[in-house]
């Protein structure tokens, strides 16, 4: 078992659908979770810059699609590798999300340190079930 406890969730996606639906599949698992969404890659950079010595090491998630506008998901991680010291960066488990199933997207995606999973939509609880259990402790 993980001995660091899932606290907060920051859901990126430009998709309001998506984060209301990411929300209730993880309300349904961690009642008490604390959920945060941003519309991009950039806002996602400024949200986790302004909170990052609040974070706890490893018990920040970041769910990150991979097509918006503004900044993108691939943006995002080139500037977050950049952006953070590598005990900030420690702090956080990222799990990419995207509509394209191809295995280019996900070979791309879990070649980045930074990524641990390459998700694709739609989630569902079973999908934040697994996450939970491979790198949180569940409450």
């Amino acid at each position: 078992m993980n001995s660091i406890k899932l606290e907060r969730v920051l859901l990126v996606d430009d998709d309001g659908t998506t984060n209301m639906l990411n929300r209730l599949f993880l309300k349904k698992l961690i009642p008490d979770l604390e959920i945060d969404t941003v519309m991009d890659g950039h806002r996602a950079l400024d949200f986790i810059e302004a909170n990052i010595d609040d974070i706890e090491k490893g018990s920040f998630l970041v769910i990150l699609d991979i097509e918006m506008p503004i900044m993108n998901g691939w943006q995002f991680l080139e500037a977050f590798n950049i952006l953070f010291r590598q005990e900030e960066k420690e702090k956080i488990i990222i799990a990419v999300l995207t509509a394209n199933a191809c295995e280019e997207v996900t070979y791309k995606a879990l070649s980045n340190p930074r990524v641990k999973e390459c998700l694709h939509k739609p989630l569902s609880d079973i999908n934040f079930r697994k996450i939970i259990q491979t790198y949180f402790y569940e409450s």
